[in-house]
């Protein structure tokens, strides 16, 4: 079953920040889709406009002849505010579908003269979206080149239509409308209006399209200004990321490189004041770490003479005094110094490293050597191996901290150990690393103290039985001695040795060969 909780998708704070920008381009698609939705409403509303102003017209025509009679004298047949006979015809057909009497005209474009920018603007970006997002307007009726013969068939016949008139493109021109002229309930003809589509429409579109621009206007400034601020944000992220970086080298230490405290006066912000707690958090911690560094030395230079005193007073105190407690004391005398100088040597073995120039050496001679030198100065150890490199394989660091490495390897084996099977190590050639496995019989490393074991003053010798005083410096040693070859220093259980059913614990170290 996939485990989403441990999914490697990483989105870094730009990306997000830049999808919700991407997210929020739908709003002009919204208004485009709501401009179509307009279009629509104000399509039907206006065609219901025209029939009702036809049908009008026609009681006009049918119960006060006389006073059509006047108005087309003045050339207005009718005070309909609606109805703009600069823009429309009106058509008067008789019974026999002949055209009796014509009003108005009908331009062939109009231009408006009053739209402003933002209005312009606002029709041309709902054109453009229409040329990636093409639609139709709803018409509601019929559309023909010449829908006059149909209409005037219609209306003879008693029935009110409309229809659309379709220019060369098959896109609709005008809206006409046709209705009968009754007289003494009997059909004496018809009236035709004929409106181009522009006038169809009221000022109120206009201010749609203005209302459009304008906020076009304001979704582009707003969108440029989240783009700039995004980047801006995400740039000051990532230059406090590798400020912080800088600040640490590879093996987790303060470099001598100074973080930077405020580097852009402009900003005065939350980031800001990040960057000043980082500051002000990497400043204390450089100044613990340099006391913790000078702490041994210290202890050492201010203890040293003080234990030797008392350790030279409880050596005469001994000769006049015969006293059990007097070796207790003699005793503790002897683990403070053991301390001091794990303690010592620690510190100057990580001093000694910052000081060391890696220069390459052949580690297969250089440990063939020292494995049989150790086992021949040291038989406690009950020590064998194997070492299979080459004497021409060359490693980059320093041969002796190799031996320092080993020598805390053996002796925290030969610690651990129960003696049911020797002490092994196996050197070998794996690709482009080499590697060195210590394995000892004996128990385990508690569960999940695989990597703790080594970090400094880390220590599970409650398992051993030894009276000396540890702080878990040994292994801290070795992965400093490690990370200085640019190797890597691990620890693993074992179930099965050398074939047989017994536990036991295996340390392996990697160092990369010279290339």
């Amino acid at each position: 079953m996939l485990n989403l909780s441990h999914s490697n998708v990483r989105l870094s704070i730009r990306t997000r920040l830049f999808v919700l920008l991407l997210l929020l381009t739908i709003l002009p698609f919204l208004a485009y889709r709501f401009a179509v939705d307009l279009h629509r409403v104000m399509l039907n509303n206006q065609a219901i406009v025209q029939q009702q102003t036809v049908e009008n017209l026609a009681l006009i025509l049918e119960n006060r002849t006389d006073l059509w009679a006047l108005q087309i004298q003045t050339g207005t047949p009718t005070r309909l505010s609606h109805l703009n006979l600069t823009n429309s015809v009106l058509w008067v057909v008789n019974e026999r579908g002949l055209t009796t009497y014509v009003v108005g005209q009908l331009p062939k474009e109009i231009v408006d003269k009053e739209a402003d920018f933002f209005t312009s603007a606002g029709k041309s970006l709902i054109k453009t979206l229409a040329t990636f997002i093409p639609y139709s307007l709803p018409y509601p009726y019929p559309q023909s080149e010449v829908p006059e013969r149909n209409l005037i068939e219609q209306s003879l016949a008693g029935k009110t239509i409309q229809q659309y008139r379709m220019n060369s493109d098959h896109q609709p021109i005008s809206l006409m409308s046709a209705t009968p002229l009754i007289l003494q309930e009997k059909i004496i003809g018809s009236i035709v209006l004929e409106q181009r589509m522009e006038t169809l429409f009221s000022k109120s579109l206009n201010y749609f399209y203005r209302l459009i621009g304008i906020g076009a206007g304001i979704f582009l400034i707003v969108i440029i200004g989240a783009i700039i601020h995004t980047a801006s944000l995400s740039n000051r992220i990532i230059r406090l990321d590798e400020d912080v970086k800088k600040t640490f080298n590879i093996k987790g230490r303060l470099t001598d490189l100074v973080f930077p405290d405020r580097i852009n006066r402009f900003y005065q912000d939350e980031l800001s004041d990040l960057r000043h707690h980082i500051y002000e958090m990497l400043k204390q911690l450089g100044a613990y770490e340099r006391y913790l560094k000078q702490l041994p030395k210290t202890l050492r230079h201010e203890l040293h003479n003080p234990l030797n005193r008392l350790s030279m007073a409880l050596t005469l105190l001994e000769k006049e005094t015969q006293h059990t407690q007097l070796s207790y004391a003699q005793h503790a005398v002897v683990q403070l110094k053991q301390i001091i100088a794990s303690l010592s040597e620690a510190t100057s073995i990580e001093d000694s490293l910052q000081l060391q120039q890696p220069e390459p050496f052949p580690i297969g001679l250089m440990l063939n050597h020292y494995l049989q030198n150790s086992r021949d100065l040291h038989p406690e150890w009950n020590l064998t191996f194997n070492n299979q490199v080459p004497d021409t394989t060359l490693v980059v660091g320093d041969g002796f901290m190799i031996e320092q490495l080993m020598d805390k390897l053996l002796s925290n084996a030969k610690d651990f150990s129960d003696n049911k099977l020797p002490t092994h190590v196996e050197v070998f050639q794996e690709a482009k690393h080499v590697i060195i496995s210590v394995e000892n019989s004996g128990p385990w490393l508690p569960t999940g103290h695989e990597e703790q074991i080594f970090d400094g003053m880390t220590s599970i010798r409650s398992l051993n039985q030894d009276e000396h005083a540890h702080l878990g410096l040994g292994l801290y040693i070795v992965k400093l001695i490690a990370d200085f070859h640019q190797g890597h220093a691990s620890a693993e259980n074992l179930q099965k040795m050398q074939g047989k059913e017994i536990k036991g614990v295996r340390f392996t170290i990697e160092l990369p060969i010279q290339a």
